[in-house]
């Protein structure tokens, strides 16, 4: 299935061809439709397979003429375990947003940085992307909400879902509204993913791209 079959606005299919993508990965492939059929997902590729371009793109789609930009409140939070891959996953939001009909603002926040600009730069936010323990600090100085997201994304669920983050991740859950959509990715399956798939999704859809050892070259 091609990009041009998949419904998608022209301002997305104008970036894919800026920026080279000749066809979708095989993840990409799976996943943007169920997203953008409203579907909880269950992602499971390697790195590097196109995992974040396949969510981002449909989330984008999914808030287009939805977003509510209603200040401090989040519409899309995306949790990830590293401040460089809430700098990466942010970087191709923005990709996708410069060339979009109206504004939908993307920002990442994660500790190791000063808290006083993001707390600034949270204005008007639609889609956050965030590391478990800046979420809560910025929570409980009341500079975000995120008890009325609409869609929630583990990136590195694996990641995630293990010991070092039971605790934040147990407090973020209590704060998000039961209606929402789950998306959840990771490069391998365990069972810890295998619980939080059982607590979290409803009726996923589960995507697993089995990859050949030379794909390894593909990764920049």
């Amino acid at each position: 299935m091609p990009f041009k079959s998949m419904g998608l606005a022209p301002s997305i299919l104008h970036t894919l061809k800026i920026q080279n993508y000749q066809k979708p990965y095989p993840i990409q492939k799976e996943v943007i439709p169920a997203i953008l059929d409203k579907k909880d997902v269950l992602g499971i590729a390697k790195t590097g397979s196109g995992k974040t371009a396949g969510y981002v793109i449909p989330v984008l789609m999914n808030l287009l003429g939805k977003s509510t930009v209603n200040n401090r409140h989040i519409d899309a939070l995306v949790l990830v375990p590293t401040r460089e891959l809430a700098v990466q996953v942010n970087d191709v939001f923005r990709l996708f947003e410069e060339t979009l009909p109206e504004q939908i603002k993307t920002l990442a926040v994660f500790g190791g940085a000063s808290i006083n600009p993001q707390m600034k730069a949270l204005q008007n936010v639609s889609i956050l992307v965030a590391t478990p323990g800046r979420l809560l600090e910025l929570v409980d100085r009341n500079a975000v909400k995120i008890s009325n997201i609409k869609i929630l994304v583990l990136d590195e669920a694996d990641k995630m879902l293990n010991s070092g983050f039971a605790d934040e991740m147990k407090r973020i859950f209590e704060l998000l509204p039961v209606k929402r959509q789950n998306l959840l990715f990771s490069a391998t399956i365990n069972d810890d993913i295998e619980n939080m798939n059982q607590i979290l999704l409803r009726d996923p859809v589960v995507i697993k791209i089995e990859s050949d050892d030379e794909d390894i070259e593909l990764i920049k």
